[in-house]
Formats: C-alpha cells, sequence, structure tokens
C-alpha cells in the first residue's frame, strides 16, 4: 500500500490527494500514463474508486484522458503556461500584499521565519529535492497568511502545470539561488509590514519563472 500520508484515506478523494500530491513533488513525468490497475492494487481498493479520483483529478486539471493512450498527467501547450503564469503572477503578488498588510502573530512570524530558514539550509547543502519541497510550501505559507481563501483557490488552479514542469539539471542549482534570493527579499517586506514592496518582490519572484517558462524546449510542452 502507498506510504503517502494523504492515502491513509481510501476514499476516492483520500485517493486523490496522494496522486496529487505526487504530481506536484514531480513523481510523476508529464504525459505519463497513470494505470488503474496497478493503483487500486497499490491502495488496496477497487479499480471503480481509482476511477473516481481519476475523474477528480482530471476535472482540477492535473490529468487527461487520451484516446488509445488512458489517462495521462496532463501536459499543457507553452501559450496556456504563459496565460496561467501571467495570473499567477499578478495572484501571488496580492497574496503577499495581504500578508504583509496584516498583523502577524508570533505564530505566524515564527512560521515564516522557518519557513525561510529550511530553504535557506537547502540551498546551501545543494538539497534540491528538498528546497523544491519547501519552496511549495513557503508559497503555500503566504497564501494562508494573506487569509483570503478566493485569492488562494485561484492561485491553486494556476500554479497546477508550473510547479511539475522540470528544469535541466545544468540550471536547477543557479536557479536555486536565485529563487532564495528573491524569498529572501519577499520575507523581509513581509515581517516589516511593508505591502507594496512585498507585492513588487513577489511579482518579479513569480515572473523571472514565467521567463523561464517561455524559454523551456518545445518537447516539455503539448502540441
Amino acid at each position: 500500500m502507498a506510504e503517502d500520508g494523504a492515502a491513509r484515506d481510501l476514499s476516492s478523494e483520500g485517493i486523490a490527494a496522494a496522486l496529487r500530491a505526487r504530481m506536484l513533488a514531480g513523481d510523476y513525468a508529464l504525459g505519463q500514463r497513470l494505470i488503474e490497475m496497478d493503483l487500486a492494487e497499490e491502495f488496496g481498493v477497487g479499480r471503480g474508486r481509482v476511477r473516481e479520483a481519476f475523474r477528480m483529478l482530471t476535472g482540477e486539471g492535473y490529468l487527461e484522458f487520451v484516446a488509445n493512450r488512458g489517462v495521462l498527467v496532463r501536459r499543457y501547450s507553452r501559450a496556456e503556461l504563459i496565460e496561467m503564469g501571467r495570473v499567477r503572477e499578478v495572484m501571488e503578488g496580492l497574496a503577499a500584499r495581504l500578508a504583509a498588510e496584516r498583523a502577524l502573530d508570533a505564530a505566524e512570524r515564527a512560521d515564516l521565519e522557518g519557513a525561510q530558514a529550511r530553504m535557506d539550509a537547502a540551498e546551501a547543502a545543494g538539497d534540491l529535492a528538498g528546497f523544491g519541497a519547501e519552496n511549495r510550501a513557503y508559497h503555500a505559507l503566504i497564501e494562508r497568511l494573506a487569509g483570503n481563501g478566493p485569492a488562494a483557490r485561484v492561485i491553486d488552479r494556476v500554479r497546477i502545470p508550473l510547479v511539475r514542469v522540470q528544469m535541466p539539471p545544468a540550471d536547477v542549482e543557479e536557479s536555486i539561488g536565485r529563487s532564495n534570493r528573491d524569498h529572501r527579499v519577499i520575507t523581509a517586506a513581509i515581517l516589516s509590514g511593508a505591502p507594496e514592496a512585498a507585492e513588487a518582490a513577489m511579482r518579479a519572484h513569480v515572473r523571472a519563472g514565467n521567463a523561464h517558462i517561455a524559454r523551456l524546449p518545445d518537447r516539455v510542452f503539448s502540441d
């Protein structure tokens, strides 16, 4: 049976949560086929429950059904990713602004400081996988600190394909250093209660990621 924490819930929702977490972590390649029978055996459930999880994830944009091939991890076109990236820039900038506008309590400040410290440690150790996980957690934390449910839902939807696009290995280490420099600026602005600076820093950070998407080779994208 799967080790995923979410997989302890063997409902269709729990299975969908486990598969979603794997895709966000990059455990499945873009365009990879997911085998209903294999997953049913792994989770110890009937195939109907896995099929329902597939339907949920297809509706959310994580998976797609392709005739004669089955259920695949969805690949997006370059244009789709760029369009989503523009939305993400605005919405994540808003989230950073809202977080900076709030009077964060001691626990929230400690959460943000801790998230930044963990990214710093992963960068220093050259832990690429660890940095990726902490990066995702950091952005999710800022969504939570913003305290705006509609904004968080939009961000989550447009972030789906972006987090699954894998960078060429030679670019990863340099990108991590650049990304974490941005994070430190964002963190400082939020902690100091500077909404305009926090929004500007986050927008610049996301915009740099969008520019990277635009430079990726054609093989990454759908036709």
